[in-house]
């Protein structure tokens, strides 16, 4: 008898960072700024809100597992998100998955810096310590790199989790616009539309087992919900 039942292989929330400072705006002109603060801003007082507000949201979705890339401000929105989570207080730091404008002389954090701000971080499975913590720009100007670090996150998160877990992923709104496009199907060109990602917006994608849904293998159920920013005046 042929089966009906889709099957679940991975449900996938896709989090954008809350507000930082450099979102705010701030004087990146100012010699008292430290490299660090201009191209690894933090959360702003309003950032960490959001991140609170993402966090109490998502309370009653039991994640299997929270990664985020090694930038501070996505650190430090998963490490809120993670508050509010009974079934894991891990953070995985996913290097792969930080954003597109990088300073090619920027080196990221450490993981001493990570753990500063969340003590369970580790580095997630398969990343060596000698990786690089940041991908600089200095080729992101080809469109093919970009697509590639994201194939590479899909890749690494659908051959781990199989078996119908929710997992978390807190990245940065110019890498996930990729990240969606290629979950969608392109791997070279962008397509002639854009996606908009609010700070701590939330994308929810569900991957079925080849054949199982007659939706498709793969269905956008939610894209950018800010229903925890609307509710607490946050957007």
């Amino acid at each position: 008898m042929e089966n009906n039942k889709p099957i679940k292989e991975l449900e996938l929330y896709i989090i954008r960072h809350g507000q930082s400072m450099g979102n705010a705006g701030y004087d990146k002109s100012n010699d008292e700024l430290t490299q660090r603060e201009i191209h690894d801003p933090v959360l702003t007082e309003k950032g960490r809100t959001q991140a609170d507000k993402a966090g109490s949201y998502l309370r009653e979705t039991p994640f299997d597992a929270v990664f985020s890339s090694a930038m501070l401000r996505a650190v430090e929105t998963a490490t809120e998100i993670l508050k509010y989570q009974q079934k894991t207080n891990t953070l995985k730091i996913l290097p792969v998955a930080c954003e597109m404008i990088n300073a090619p002389d920027y080196m990221g954090a450490t993981m001493d810096d990570i753990r500063s701000i969340n003590a369970n971080a580790v580095l997630a499975e398969g990343v060596a310590p000698d990786s690089p913590m940041i991908y600089s720009s200095a080729i992101e100007n080809d469109e093919a790199f970009a697509y590639e670090r994201a194939e590479k996150v899909i890749g690494y998160l659908r051959s781990r989790y199989r078996n119908g877990e929710k997992v978390a992923l807190v990245s940065h709104a110019a890498f996930m616009t990729y990240l969606a496009f290629s979950i969608m199907g392109f791997t070279k060109n962008a397509p002639a539309f854009d996606i908009s990602f609010n700070n701590t917006g939330i994308t929810r994608v569900i991957f079925y087992k080849h054949g199982t849904n007659i939706y498709g293998d793969t269905v956008f159920e939610v894209i950018n919900d800010t229903a925890h920013l609307k509710e607490n005046g946050l957007i």
